[in-house]
């Protein structure tokens, strides 16, 4: 229940409000504006609600224009945090000039230290003591000399100096005061506030605090659950449970670490308690809940995509694959939604073509070529035409205002922000990132010429370290709120997470730069336990009167970790039973109350006449799993391909392949025999010229000019190997290389490819399919399902005209050249048994000629086909490791199988 009238009694309507936060001073505002009209007021004078420095700015502002200070008392611009860091970064840099170690800095990181410090020397009067210094603390004082010096070049203050001269002029009795001044959500005042209270007080200002909460502590209980998860889960099955018995209740979720759980609460929140926002018609809806800390600029889709296309657009950048993808994949900009299927395509091209890192060119290159094959990526094409136009005529290096410029004008010749209307929240989104180029036109004086990357790093540190949530509409029943932040009024419940005493209170975090003892004697924040448990103590009682129901969740573990809770809640009683835990919403529909089982393993089957895409793959996969087959070869899914540097395992296999037909076509075993060490090596390098040629041809992208060569001498060594072993062969001349044939088995249409076959001086065949990869095995081959079917299919069904007198695997690599598979009699291949010596693989009850295994292969792959034509689709596979070459995995769900299974043997 929450207190409604909790207004001071008799404030005048022309009274000061001053806040901790811009955010308590808004929420302010519209608390007494639903006081006034729940007391049936149309018309009220409101009281003045700022935080301290927006009163102050107006204060000092109206005094120099009266003529009470001169028009310069104060910079006509204060340094915000970023301008702030960047100066001291530039004092930094000034003082290490000349070390050889300055490369390695963190130049961020000891800006951002080095701007604490000086906030500590000035707002919380940190005094140096000469004997305590440290090498690190009499650096720090140098680099601040520096900073000020730059500061009078640039006639600009940072923050806690602006704010020191300010309190100098109200010390002066300077402005106008108002009579009395409210104090609302300081947890504590620093030294620097103290200086500015007493001021007021001295010129007769009554400072009060303005109450926030009740006179009485909470009703409070703390709650043990098993990890921040079930803490989470908790509290937000609590906060649904509340609002669903009191709609108008008004409820808040604090948190110690809110920036590191914010994402886990928001999905939470949003399954308990807007389901519907799921649809992406409804992402936007209004939310019952309302965080106090947003996202980053930079993580919001519109931005992001900006600063994507500005990443694609600078040259010196080679943004990953992966980042490419996304872009196409983008709605944001040039034709993402009319043109967004055939962006995928692409995509799926891009990933097969090109190399992990590209550029804008490449990219461009790839789109051009895609719309000249019918893709459908018109206004791509065009948007990256002008992109590429726009950057060709950036300089070298210009000013930040003048990069605003340019970068703004690249957006826009890319087509962003999109070709759809923007919701409100993307509008808002964009009007921030609009303020923020602004703000990066205003750095022009204190970042000085830059080049494009240097423009780029500079703009994507802005937007990342700029927070932005879009406005809640309407008035959220539930707040989530930092440990800091405090409500506008009352509430009437409250659940506190995080509770473990490695979180609260915090720990201490002195600053580097400043001795630690100096920091302590000034209780400085962060300086030690003592000022920590101090800070966290004043915390704990706002929140206790902060609502009439409390409730403290601490962890009981994180991982592995055995976590204790906070000494601060040794005095609150402890919950005896176990909280409700919420359920995600894939949870509550995956119930099996509302849910139908059925056994449905059997697709439609093959239409006659039907070609099936993926030769013998097909047929493997059919073999190994019925539904790996039907996902991957008769829907077309697949994973898509992992790009890489250079080329991947199967593009390497094709290339040796093409560089074996090259060498191979219109030669003999004679021909190789009667080749000397010269002729032969001379052979080797036009075959792997002729073959790097072609699947140059094939490519995209040519292969860069280093990388080629080392490839050649890689198939060199290699070829050369394996034609060592070649020549140990009897006789033979090679029939046919990478032919090509449609199959018909038992009305199952194929297609397949031939590696090669062999003539024999008998007439009979020996049938070879390359092998690259360090797996190969032809046990299968005697089994009722053969994984590995394409030589049998080959011997059995394709050459049906001939004899076949062996089927092998050629295993051709740099480390190991071997045939592997079956002859009908030995001596055929060196290193190939015979049926009859094989006979623990091919027992001779089942195989007891070469016919038989023949006959068993058709048998076998038969049955295969007749399968695949009847729509056999089930999830069904002798050993899960038979799947790890597998493109469709995360359709066969085996992880909820196993689940199934477990669950099942649970309840026999």
């Amino acid at each position: 229940m929450a207190i409604i009238d909790h207004m001071p009694q008799g404030m005048a309507g022309n009274a000061l409000v001053l806040c901790s936060t811009a955010r308590l001073a808004r929420s302010l505002r519209m608390e007494l504006g639903r006081i006034q009209r729940m007391r049936g007021a149309t018309q009220w004078q409101p009281p003045t609600i700022l935080t301290l420095s927006q009163w102050l700015d107006d204060a000092i502002t109206r005094a120099m224009l009266a003529g009470e200070l001169p028009a310069d008392y104060l910079p006509r611009q204060m340094l915000d945090n970023m301008a702030e860091r960047l100066l001291w970064e530039r004092a930094i840099e000034k003082n290490t000039q000349g070390d050889a170690a300055q490369a390695l800095f963190d130049m961020a990181g000891l800006a951002q230290s080095a701007a604490e410090a000086n906030r500590l020397l000035i707002e919380w009067n940190v005094h140096l003591a000469g004997g305590e210094q440290t090498e690190e603390t009499r650096q720090f004082l140098r680099w601040r000399e520096t900073f000020q010096a730059l500061c009078r070049q640039y006639q600009t203050l940072e923050a806690a100096r602006y704010l020191d001269r300010q309190i100098d002029a109200i010390q002066r009795g300077v402005g106008s005061l108002p009579a009395e001044l409210h104090l609302a959500g300081f947890d504590r005042f620093s030294p620097q506030e103290k200086r500015l209270l007493e001021a007021l007080t001295t010129r007769g200002v009554q400072v009060l605090r303005w109450p926030l909460g009740f006179d009485q502590p909470a009703s409070a209980v703390q709650i043990a659950c098993d990890d921040a998860e079930a803490e989470c889960r908790a509290a937000v099955a609590w906060a649904a449970r509340r609002l669903a018995q009191e709609p108008q209740a008004r409820l808040a979720i604090v948190a110690p670490e809110l920036g590191v759980l914010r994402a886990r609460l928001l999905v939470m929140l949003d399954d308990a308690l807007h389901p519907a926002s799921i649809h992406p018609a409804r992402a936007e809806m209004p939310r019952s809940y309302d965080f106090s800390l947003g996202d980053p600029l930079s993580a919001h889709s519109i931005i992001a995509c900006a600063l994507s296309l500005l990443r694609l657009s600078v040259r010196r950048y080679r943004i990953p694959q992966q980042d490419a993808g996304m872009l196409l994949r983008d709605v944001h900009w040039s034709a993402g939604v009319g043109e967004a299927d055939a962006r995928a395509r692409l995509e799926a091209r891009m990933r097969s073509r090109l190399s992990s890192r590209l550029q804008l060119e490449q990219l461009l290159r790839l789109a051009r070529k895609a719309q000249l094959d019918g893709l459908g990526v018109a206004r791509l094409v065009e948007h990256l035409e002008a992109i590429s136009v726009a950057t060709a005529g950036w300089p070298r290096k210009q000013s930040s205002r003048a990069w605003a410029a340019a970068f703004a004008g690249l957006l826009k010749a890319a087509g962003w922000p999109g070709e759809r209307s923007l919701s409100s929240h993307e509008f808002q989104a964009r009007q921030a990132w609009d303020a923020a180029l602004n703000d990066f036109d205003m750095l022009d004086a204190l970042l000085g010429p830059l080049d494009a990357g240097a423009a780029l790093h500079r703009l994507s540190r802005l937007v990342q370290e700029r927070i932005f949530q879009p406005e809640a509409e309407g008035e959220p029943r539930l707040l989530v709120m930092g440990m800091l932040e405090a409500a506008a009024a009352p509430l009437d419940a409250m659940w506190v997470l995080g509770m473990n005493d490695h979180q609260w209170p915090p720990p201490p975090r002195p600053n580097p730069l400043l001795p630690a003892e100096a920091q302590r004697r000034a209780n400085a924040p962060n300086a030690c336990s003592g000022v920590q448990t101090e800070f966290a103590q004043a915390i704990h009682a706002r929140l206790m009167h902060g609502a009439a129901e409390i409730v403290f969740s601490w962890s009981h573990r994180d991982g592995e970790r055995e976590l204790r809770p906070s000494p601060l809640l040794s005095e609150i009683p402890q919950q005896a039973e176990m909280p409700e835990l919420a359920a995600t919403l894939a949870e509550r529909l995956a119930q099996p109350s509302g849910m139908q089982w059925l056994d449905d393993h059997v697709a439609p089957p093959v239409a006659p006449g039907e070609i099936q895409r993926g030769g013998t793959g097909l047929l493997k996969a059919q073999a190994i799993c019925p539904a790996w087959a039907y996902y991957q070869y008769r829907l077309g899914a697949r994973a898509l391909d992992e790009p890489v540097e250079g080329l991947d395992a199967l593009a390497r296999g094709n290339l040796l392949h093409m560089v074996l037909q090259a060498f191979w076509t219109d030669r003999t075993s004679a021909d190789l025999h009667a080749m000397d060490e010269a002729a032969l090596g001379a052979a080797i390098g036009m075959a792997v010229e002729a073959g790097i040629r072609q699947f140059v041809e094939q490519s995209d992208e040519p292969l860069p000019p280093q990388f080629a060569a080392l490839e050649k001498l890689r198939l060199q060594r290699i070829l050369a190997a394996w034609l060592e072993l070649e020549k140990t062969r009897e006789p033979f001349s090679v029939l046919e290389c990478e032919r090509r044939i449609s199959l018909d088995i038992d009305g199952l249409q194929v297609n397949l490819v031939l590696d090669r076959v062999d003539e024999l001086p008998d007439g009979r065949l020996v049938v070879l399919d390359y092998k690259t990869g360090a797996s190969v095995s032809h046990k299968s081959w005697a089994e009722e399902r053969i994984a590995e079917p394409q030589l049998p299919i080959y011997a059995a069904l394709a050459l049906c005209d001939g004899e076949v007198a062996a089927v092998c695997f050629a295993k051709v690599q740099a480390a190991e050249q071997k045939f592997i598979g079956i002859a009908d009699s030995a001596e055929v291949l060196p290193g190939v048994c015979a049926l009859d010596g094989a006979r623990k693989l091919f027992p001779e009850d089942r195989f007891p000629d070469w016919a038989a295994l023949i006959r068993h292969w058709q048998a076998s792959i038969t049955a295969i086909a007749a399968e695949i034509k009847a729509g056999e689709a089930a999830v069904k596979f002798r050993n899960e490791e038979d799947l790890r070459d597998c493109d469709v995995k995360p359709l066969l769900r085996l992880p909820e199988r196993k689940l199934q299974l477990e669950r099942h043997a649970e309840h026999e």
